[in-house]
Parts: C-alpha cells; sequence; structure tokens
C-alpha cells in the first residue's frame, strides 16, 4: 500500500505542504502562495479521502462514530495512524456537541490550522518575515483568502461525504464561448 497523504512537512508524503515553505521563504507572490495553498487543500483532502476508503474506512463511518473514542482509536489504527484520521478523531474529540456540518466545518479548517502551524515554526527568519508575529500575520492573511474554499469543502463534505474535493473551476461553457468570442474578435481585425 502507498504512504499515506501527511500533514507532516517533513514527511515525503507531506511535500504538497513543504511546497509552500520553499514558496514563502523565496517571497513568491501573494496571489501564487494562494493558489498553491488552495491545490494543497483540496488535493490533499481528496487524496486522504481516497487513501482512507483503500484501508476500509469512509468519511461517514467516521461521522458515524464520531461520539466513539474507542471506534475513532481502531479506525485510526486501521488506517495506520492516518494523519486526517487522526485529525479528525482530534476535532471530534475537542467538538462532542458539534452537528456533522459544524464538525466538518471544524475538521477541514483544521487541516489548515495544522499546516499552518508547522510552517510558521519553518519559516520564521527568512528574509523578510524575520519574527512569528510577521509569520503569523502573513499565514493570517492567506487563511483570510482560503476561507471560501474551507466553506465550500466543509458545506459538500457534510452534504455527500462521498465527494472528492476539487477545486472549481470556470463553466466550461462559458470558458468555450469566451475563447470563441475572443477568436472571431481578433480574426476581424486582421
Amino acid at each position: 500500500m502507498a504512504e499515506n497523504e501527511s500533514l507532516d512537512l517533513d514527511d515525503p508524503y507531506g511535500r504538497r505542504w513543504g511546497v509552500l515553505v520553499r514558496s514563502i521563504r523565496k517571497h513568491e507572490s501573494f496571489d501564487r502562495v494562494i493558489g498553491r495553498v488552495r491545490k494543497a487543500l483540496y488535493g490533499g483532502l481528496r487524496n486522504a479521502l481516497k487513501q482512507m476508503e483503500k484501508y476500509g474506512i469512509t468519511l461517514q463511518m467516521l461521522l458515524d462514530n464520531r461520539n466513539s473514542p474507542q471506534a475513532l482509536r481502531q479506525f485510526t489504527r486501521q488506517t495506520q495512524g492516518h494523519d486526517y484520521v487522526q485529525l479528525f478523531a482530534d476535532v471530534a474529540k475537542a467538538n462532542p456537541q458539534s452537528d456533522i456540518p459544524g464538525l466538518v466545518q471544524a475538521f477541514v479548517a483544521g487541516v489548515w490550522e495544522t499546516v499552518e502551524d508547522r510552517i510558521a515554526h519553518r519559516v520564521v527568519g527568512s528574509d523578510g518575515l524575520t519574527s512569528f508575529a510577521d509569520v503569523r500575520s502573513y499565514l493570517d492573511r492567506i487563511a483570510d483568502r482560503i476561507a471560501p474554499d474551507v466553506d465550500r469543502i466543509a458545506r459538500n463534505l457534510a452534504e455527500d461525504p462521498s465527494w472528492k474535493p476539487r477545486m472549481p473551476g470556470g463553466n466550461r461553457g462559458q470558458r468555450a464561448e469566451t475563447t470563441t468570442e475572443i477568436l472571431s474578435m481578433s480574426l476581424l481585425r486582421n
């Protein structure tokens, strides 16, 4: 079985998040970093959910057993300590009174919060981000920008726990119309 998707920046299977550390250290544009965060959030969750299923665990099973620490420990063992399953168990334990939408919202937000904390400790001292407060401020700006994505993912997973997160794209029909319109305009000018 392939290794699990990881929230550990040192783990080779946590590379999708490690890329963000390098992007921030290289002072890539804020919009580019946002794009990388969004891609990592959607891709990481999609991959994690698929991996969990290979172990015989679904998000629906986690939700159904959210108030059973024993079942959640068993699921964590069954998935060989999968980071996302462990995070779900931690979030469920911290939010015992949450309804399903609230729990899923806390879980998805928890993915970014976990990585955000790990990134903060990695980039402090990088040129331009010399203090923990500077890094925290930068990461808080990222959190604000990805909040709609976190909400979208959480809402879709709460409505359909079998949904696999994918970054939203533009409407294909709209893109095709726009492309045709641009091509016809450029031909008219020649």
